[in-house]
């Protein structure tokens, strides 16, 4: 269980790890939206390697999915 009077030490550690996925969405969705889940998936599987990030699965499928979901813009 958290310890509320950790909360200060640990927020700071949290925003980071919230940055860092928000910045693999970001590239992966610019790279591979409107694409397979599974090959989107496997691109968010490398960037969060990457920047040292442990991610659920289910967390995963479900930012594949979004990112599949999406419409390419048209130019």
């Amino acid at each position: 269980m958290v310890d509320p009077a950790e909360y200060d030490k640990d927020i700071p550690c949290v925003q980071e790890h919230l940055h860092k996925f928000q910045r693999v969405f970001g590239k992966v969705r610019a790279t591979h939206r409107g694409r397979p889940v599974g090959e989107i998936r496997q691109a968010l599987l490398e960037e969060f390697e990457s920047e040292g990030l442990t991610v659920w699965s289910e967390v995963t499928v479900d930012a594949a999915r979004r990112i599949a979901q999406e419409q390419v813009d048209e130019a």
